[in-house]
């Protein structure tokens, strides 16, 4: 097998545009990862890997991708061959930490780390893909859509910063920013905003659709506001733009272990795909 090392996120998306093309479900948090590539100041690790030689975007068979300090991406490895993909990641980031993926893939490569390093590793996050199915929006809620406009990024940027403490999202500041959402939404993130008629009350983001899937994140209603069907509607809302801006599957994440979340979700048309693991890796 092949490994090939790239120094730029253009080389590796020059390379991995079939692959991810393929499954873009399955590959949607690196395909989002990839489209928001000027976001990310530290230098990623970005590999692929190949099959029978030549290394070319023909032979690509696999692919790994880890943008410092998040977790490595690991949905995208072969499926054979492991002691030597996982060599190879050792390999060119020594500084890996935790992995995410899906479940067979994340706890297969944890247990393979281990196996080499002598180290432990710990699950850390249990969560659940969902694609949309027939969308639902929910009858009754009140009020409808906010415009976003320039005078609303110090609000939103403490929402955002409100829902990563309340989600544990560690890819998303706890402090207030308007340069980190700035920069998130040049990645390609599309606000989507709840009012009540008099003020807003909850907000969602989608992906601009790369592949034909946008993945919808960053949904949060303030604790105030909670309990109106905010969060359903403001879902539905940013999941109908993701179709009409052209996306053939809408994608989201949830906590596998929250009962609330999932049935919302299934409420408004989204449907389980698979389950994914986040997992820390401890050194001896």
């Amino acid at each position: 097998m092949l490994v090939e090392r790239h120094r730029s996120f253009e080389s590796f998306r020059e390379w991995t545009d079939g692959f991810y093309r393929a499954d873009p479900v399955r590959h949607t948090l690196a395909v989002t990862t990839v489209a928001a590539a000027r976001s990310y100041e530290a230098e990623p690790v970005l590999l692929t890997f190949h099959e029978g030689g030549g290394g070319n975007a023909a032979t690509t068979s696999g692919a790994y991708l880890r943008t410092p300090p998040f977790p490595g991406q690991v949905a995208g490895l072969p499926r054979s061959g492991l002691p030597e993909v996982v060599t190879a990641v050792r390999e060119h980031d020594p500084g890996l930490g935790a992995v995410t993926g899906p479940v067979e893939c994340a706890t297969a490569f944890a247990a393979e780390w281990c196996r080499h390093s002598g180290g432990s590793d710990h699950v850390r996050m249990r969560q659940r893909l969902y694609t949309l199915g027939e969308l639902r929006p929910p009858e009754g809620v009140r009020g409808g859509e906010y415009v976003f406009t320039e005078e609303d990024f110090e609000w939103l940027a403490r929402w955002r910063a409100d829902y990563s403490r309340d989600a544990a999202d560690t890819g998303v500041s706890g402090e207030p920013s308007v340069p980190e959402l700035r920069a998130f939404m040049d990645g390609g993130r599309i606000p989507t905003l709840w009012t009540d008629g008099v003020q807003p009350v909850a907000m969602a983001f989608h992906s601009t659709p790369k592949y034909g899937t946008s993945r919808i994140g960053n949904v949060y209603t303030p604790s105030m506001h909670r309990g109106n069907g905010y969060g359903s509607a403001v879902t539905a809302a940013a999941a109908a733009r993701a179709r009409r801006a052209g996306a053939d599957s809408v994608v989201l994440f949830t906590d596998a272990d929250n009962p609330v979340t999932n049935s919302i979700y299934r409420g408004i048309g989204f449907v389980p795909d698979h389950d994914l693991v986040e997992i820390d890796l401890h050194r001896e």
